[in-house]
């Protein structure tokens, strides 16, 4: 079949929009690899069993849809060419603005183009962050009050309370596991270890009390048979603080 000239030119525009779409399929592939990971895990897995945000969705769906677009579009070309051709330059400019745009959908996210970093973490490290923000403020009020933070384990046992064992967002054989707390007396630096598993903050404090560092371990993923230490971003550039660590810092100096 022959082509006129404004059908040649609405191919040119489909195929400059599914190559933009297809470089970030990745995203759906990953999104339907951690479905099935998550939905068979094995008995001595950890899991984030609700890893699923808005971010996520839109991430996951971003190039079907662009996909499903770019088609109905180029449809359109063979009854309506000229509208077909509007419409495919319309979507040419739109695709790059959504994916600019879809780390609006995450509230946390500080990232430009959203869909070039990974956002299947986002669930954990927030539940995470949430978690390390609240420990924070405890033991901050209790420094302003005693003059010091705590530097034992009874005295930080009692400062944070049941706080410190609530429900994390791991599970593992199917079982839910609480958040753990660990006090480290170091010069109260970030503390990095090789973690057993997910959901242990680790309370680094200097041995004057003065000056204290949060840090927890983590999967960084939906699913994974061993534990790390929790990333800040998906992305960890050089100039990110603690290395790149999820980490709260309070000091009375």
């Amino acid at each position: 079949m022959k082509l006129d000239g404004r059908q040649q030119a609405a191919l040119v525009l489909a195929l400059f929009l599914v190559v933009i779409s297809g470089a970030e399929l990745h995203e759906t592939f990953s999104a339907i690899n951690y479905w099935r990971h998550v939905s068979h895990a094995g008995s001595n897995e950890f899991v984030v069993p609700h890893w699923w945000t808005g971010y996520t969705i839109i991430s996951a769906l971003f190039a079907p849809s662009w996909l499903a677009c770019t088609c109905a579009a180029l449809a359109l070309c063979r009854r309506w060419p000229l509208f077909g051709v509007i419409t495919l330059g319309a979507f040419l400019i739109l695709e790059p603005i959504s994916c600019a745009s879809a780390p609006a959908a995450d509230r946390d996210s500080q990232g430009f183009l959203g869909l070039e970093e990974l956002p299947f973490a986002d669930a954990e490290r927030t539940a995470d962050g949430r978690h390390l923000e609240r420990i924070d403020q405890i033991l901050k009020r209790r420094g302003d009050s005693t003059g010091s933070f705590p530097t034992t384990d009874e005295a930080l046992r009692v400062a944070v309370g049941d706080l410190a064992f609530e429900t994390s967002p791991y599970e593992q054989g199917g079982k839910k596991l609480p958040f753990e707390l660990r006090l480290v007396l170091n010069q109260g630096v970030p503390y990095s270890a090789t973690p057993e598993k997910p959901g242990i903050v680790y309370y680094a404090v200097n041995e004057s009390g003065r000056q204290f560092v949060l840090t927890m371990s983590g999967l960084n993923t939906p699913i994974s048979n061993r534990a790390s230490m929790m990333k800040a971003s998906t992305f960890v550039g050089e100039k990110q603080p603690w290395g790149g660590l999820l980490a709260s810092e309070e000091s009375m100096y």
